[in-house]
């Protein structure tokens, strides 16, 4: 599996100068988003059984995808907006190819991914599976009742019936460059045409409000840790996630006194010689250990000893009002009554 370090310069401001390899890549980005114009033009969405809600970003990586999907999981679980939804996801690290229902007593993240994994331990029903509608499908021959698909907003194969797109605050759209010169996977206004909501997490330092086109919902939610590592105690702290900053950032925040901090790739497997490198540090400045939850899920059992994790929640700020339109654009009523 290959893994991939956020350049710097795809979330420098826009008001700043772009480098020499920003814009050196531009051209490719002008490629890349001819490519995708002609993939969406070709696609023929197919349907499923049942409804189907997409969770995604304009993005790559670092959004809050992953906390977002818990979070609607447990809300649409609670509301009873469905008796046994589903996660559908790619796998993202993972070996397999799907479709398969993950089980944290059989699969571990080398098999499934580390999102996959933490979200089948946080109790929910999830189906990994590289073809999204082979996916979905299997979902409902599992009796799923409602499909709730991780990412796959830019997948064109699989007909949404509703789709949000995920926005970090602090992020916002980046240097407002398309992949490889920056983050973003398609333009903000095809994006926007396709989502029917937008779920915009933490402050919003970059003003992306200002960029969205007037009609379309902002849900706005935060960010929370569950629990409270030991603030009299110095960490040192790692993490490999699309952006890992934002996890010193979160630690600072909460009052954890972070004297080193490692960044690694997105989705990266842990070696026994980075442990072991992390452990003699430790040991060095007389620190703790501590990771995200979804690092945790990238250490074989035998590694995560003396590692403290760190797990969040993403809550909604008016959770009744997504209920709310939860039930009334997937007519959840209509479909009661039709069963």
């Amino acid at each position: 599996m290959t893994t991939f370090k956020t350049p710097g310069f795809w979330y420098r401001r826009p008001d700043f100068p772009a480098g020499k390899l920003e814009c050196a890549l531009t051209p490719f980005s002008y490629v890349y988003d001819v490519m995708q114009s002609r993939k969406r033009q070709k696609a023929n969405p197919q349907s499923v059984a049942g409804p189907v809600v997409c969770v995604g970003n304009i993005v790559a990586g670092g959004s809050g995808k992953t906390p977002t999907v818990l979070a609607l999981y447990d809300l649409i679980s609670r509301s009873g907006l469905a008796r046994l939804p589903h996660i559908l996801t790619r796998g993202y690290g993972g070996r397999i190819f799907g479709p398969i229902r993950v089980d944290p007593a059989v699969h571990d993240a080398r098999d499934v991914g580390d999102e996959p994994l933490l979200m089948a331990l946080r109790g929910a029903k999830v189906i990994v599976c590289r073809d999204r509608v082979a996916g979905a499908q299997s979902a409902f021959k599992h009796g799923a009742d409602l499909v709730l698909m991780d990412d796959g907003f830019q997948n064109p194969a699989l007909k949404k019936d509703l789709s949000f797109l995920v926005i970090d605050g602090a992020a916002g759209f980046g240097n407002g460059r398309l992949l490889p010169a920056g983050p973003l996977r398609e333009r903000p206004d095809a994006a926007f045409a396709r989502a029917q909501a937008v779920i915009l997490i933490g402050h919003d330092a970059r003003n992306v409000r200002d960029e969205l086109p007037d009609g379309l919902p902002v849900f706005t939610a935060k960010i929370k840790m569950q629990g409270q590592p030991d603030t009299s105690s110095p960490f040192i702290a790692f993490a490999g996630l699309g952006r890992p900053e934002k996890f010193r950032a979160t630690l600072v925040s909460h009052g954890v006194r972070v004297v080193r901090f490692h960044p690694f790739a997105d989705h990266h497997a842990y070696t026994a010689l980075d442990l072991q490198r992390l452990r003699d540090e430790a040991r060095q400045v007389q620190a703790k250990l501590i990771t995200t939850e979804k690092d945790y899920m990238r250490l074989a059992p035998e590694q995560r000893d003396g590692i403290e994790v760190l797990p969040i929640t993403l809550s909604f700020d008016e959770p009744e009002w997504m209920e709310r339109f939860l039930r009334a654009k997937l007519n959840f009523e209509g479909r009661n009554k039709d069963a």
